[in-house]
């Protein structure tokens, strides 16, 4: 068929041509998108000196595709609908200063030991964005200049990639060393290029290069860890991927973008297809935030790792789409936004009439060390999120931290990330430090397992959810194996505002533990209670037990702001022990709970009053790990038990009592049996 080739066809553009003529508001965004033409056309191009001036990474080779980027959307879609024969001089001028260059990556590449590289993320998107303009402006050059632009598209950026990250021949790379989102986006972006260029390839075996590809592509995607190399699977069994929503994004919509590509060519993509993780669309979604914004409900993502919370995530929601990988939820977020003008090229709506956001559950687990739950799907709700996982590259060092999201905006804080080159990058913002967990001595996770990934990973052990209440238990001993041998976290979400947390340690010698909470606000201390407020936001967090933990605040670091210091509260334990457990609750909103602590033999517990209701939620001290061949019997509260953790829930007005019993084998009261099993289960049973 003829060019263009990649995003739509010269079909699509004589029928975009009559629809812009007829449709005031499709015209109005294609001259918006073709205005600075002009301005475009006496644009100086990047120069290989300038690319090569800045000693980091990438050097300043980002600029050549972003460059490229703008100049293909604009210059190139007007000459394809115009005829504008200087749009596409422009661009050949551009194509024809670019392939001069000696290579389109940074020199600290070449410098890399134990061997060279010869493509990174700047060549890749390079290579795709100088294909995309060659694609467009394909009718306007010379047969010559065809074979010659292709040749020297391929050779500095197609064939460098697929030599390092696919050929056999020549391969340096594995999913297990760079198997994160370069992998995705370093194999995608030049295969892509490919379908661009295959025409004028004569010497090439595309066909031959393109099976390579796609089995690179699947091997990432059902790629299933790595034990000697401390790698987790990419895609967990939800379709949830571990390295935070940003780079989901990134590292999944890229291939998914040379999938619709090269289905348009070629039909269904078997190897590849088969390889795709199942539910990506909702495990993206279950981490969206709606909130209003100018009358609107626009979405934003929950931000662990290095992802950031109000980012658009238009390129994977639009590939999902177009894939037939879509899902009702995510067809919600698709309604929220506009489509760009090669969109409308092509003809892709982005509104769907089946979108239901409420076809998502409210609560949603994955096996990758995240639970993310919500009062409601309306915008600026409650959104609570818990990450106990995996930690390596862009994924922190932050195994049983947890995340607030209450009207409208982040209340209890990731600390983001700031510049990758930024010392305080690592120092800071990938470490315990940054983050709501449990420090060790004022210790937390090795910094080297950013680098040499985790061992032995954190997880999420158990979930048990009823109407006015969630249970989640992490595993957090993992990451914290050179401190203790017990650390776990149990978080109880009641009634959607208030977070009772039990911390359970056991250290490997006498130490402190400390508690980490980062804030957006200001916070005030008055007694075991700290008021935590931002204008109509409010919280308080309550220390409960151990008494007599020690306040401080620490010196932090706002997202994307490593230059600005702004405190985050740290308690620590007043003594230093083998074991401790300490119980906290935090409640967003003016109205509080009558908040005490209570023990009685070998136990103690969190009373919470508040209205007619009444809880009581109890740690048995013999179920903490101490005991060999004896259970963990013990009387709580007047229930004999094994359990690791009992809660009592009381409603005073209708008589009832609902009971979670965390890690038993049995419940009785009076002789008489409520919950019997010969292994220990996390159960809710009712009116006992």
């Amino acid at each position: 068929m003829p060019h263009p080739y990649l995003y739509f066809s010269e079909k699509d553009i004589i029928s975009y041509k009559e629809k812009i003529e007829l449709n005031e508001s499709l015209k109005a965004k294609y001259l918006e998108a073709t205005k600075n033409a002009d301005e475009l056309l006496n644009e100086e191009f990047v120069t290989e000196d300038f690319a090569n001036g800045r000693n980091s990474l990438h050097g300043n080779f980002w600029d050549l595709g972003r460059q490229t980027n703008r100049m293909a959307l604009a210059l190139g879609t007007k000459y394809l609908v115009e005829g504008d024969k200087n749009c596409a001089e422009k661009l050949r001028k551009l194509i024809r200063h670019f392939i001069s260059f000696e290579r389109w990556y940074a020199e600290s590449y070449i410098k890399r030991t134990p061997v060279p590289w010869h493509a990174d993320l700047c060549s890749t998107s390079m290579t795709l964005a100088v294909a995309t303009a060659y694609d467009m402006i394909y009718d306007c050059i010379s047969d010559d200049e065809r074979n010659e632009f292709a040749k020297r598209i391929f050779e500095l950026g197609v064939k460098p990639a697929l030599s390092d990250w696919v050929f056999p021949e020549t391969r340096i790379h594995a999913v297990d060393s760079m198997g994160h989102n370069w992998w995705a986006v370093c194999i995608a972006e030049p295969a892509t290029a490919l379908l661009a260029l295959k025409d004028n390839l004569p010497n090439e075996d595309v066909n031959g290069i393109l099976d390579c590809v796609n089995n690179a592509l699947a091997s990432y995607f059902d790629y299933d860890g790595n034990t000697l190399f401390n790698k987790y699977r990419n895609y967990d069994d939800s379709g949830l991927f571990y390295e935070s929503i940003g780079y989901f994004e990134y590292g999944t919509a890229t291939p998914l973008r040379y999938l619709w590509c090269y289905e348009r060519y070629f039909g269904e993509n078997a190897v590849l297809r088969s390889a795709l993780p199942k539910n990506m669309a909702d495990a993206l979604m279950s981490f969206a935030y709606p909130y209003s914004e100018d009358g609107r409900t626009e979405f934003a993502f929950m931000d662990f790792g290095d992802s950031d919370f109000i980012g658009d995530r238009p390129l994977i929601t639009k590939f999902l789409r177009k894939n037939n990988l879509s899902s009702p939820a995510l067809d919600v977020l698709s309604n929220t936004y506009e489509t760009d003008v090669w969109d409308d090229i092509e003809g892709y709506e982005s509104f769907s009439e089946n979108s239901d956001i409420n076809a998502l559950k409210k609560t949603n687990i994955f096996s990758s060390g995240y639970v993310v739950t919500r009062d409601s799907w309306l915008p600026d709700s409650t959104m609570l999120a818990v990450k106990s996982g995996y930690c390596w590259n862009h994924s922190h060092n932050d195994s049983g931290t947890f995340n607030i999201v209450y009207k409208g905006k982040p209340f209890i804080l990731d600390s983001g990330r700031c510049d990758y080159d930024d010392k305080l990058y690592h120092a800071y913002y990938c470490q315990d430090d940054a983050h709501n967990v449990i420090r060790i001595g004022g210790n937390g996770r090795r910094h080297e397992e950013l680098y040499r990934g985790t061992k032995f990973n954190g997880r999420i052990i158990d979930l048990k959810e009823s109407n006015d209440f969630l249970f989640i238990q992490a595993d957090c001993t993992g990451p914290m194996a050179h401190l203790c041998s017990r650390l776990y976290r149990s978080y109880f979400w009641i009634d959607n505002s208030l977070l009772v947390l039990f911390d359970e340690a056991y250290c490997h010698e006498d130490n402190t533990a400390e508690f980490t909470l980062h804030y957006d606000g200001e916070c005030r201390k008055d007694g075991n209670c700290y008021s935590i407020t931002d204008g109509e936001r409010k919280a308080t967090l309550t220390s409960v037990f151990p008494e007599g933990m020690i306040y401080s605040e620490k010196e932090g670091h706002p997202d994307h702001r490593p230059d600005e210091i702004i405190p985050y509260l740290e308690l620590k334990t007043p003594t230093a022990e083998r074991t401790h457990l300490l119980i906290h609750a935090l409640e967003l909103g003016e109205e509080k709970s009558k908040i005490s602590h209570f023990s009685g033999k070998n136990y103690d517990g969190i009373k919470i009053v508040k209205g007619n209701k009444e809880r009581r939620i109890i740690f048995n001290h013999m179920a903490d790990g101490h005991v060999m061949h004896d259970n963990s019997n013990n009387i709580l509260e007047g229930y004999d038990t094994d359990a690791y953790i009992l809660m009592l829930d009381d409603d005073k007005t209708a008589g009832t009592r609902k009971i979670l019993m965390v890690c038993g084998s049995y419940l009785r009261k009076n002789g008489k049996s409520i919950y019997a099993s010969f292994t220990k289960k996390t159960v809710i049973t009712d009116n006992y």
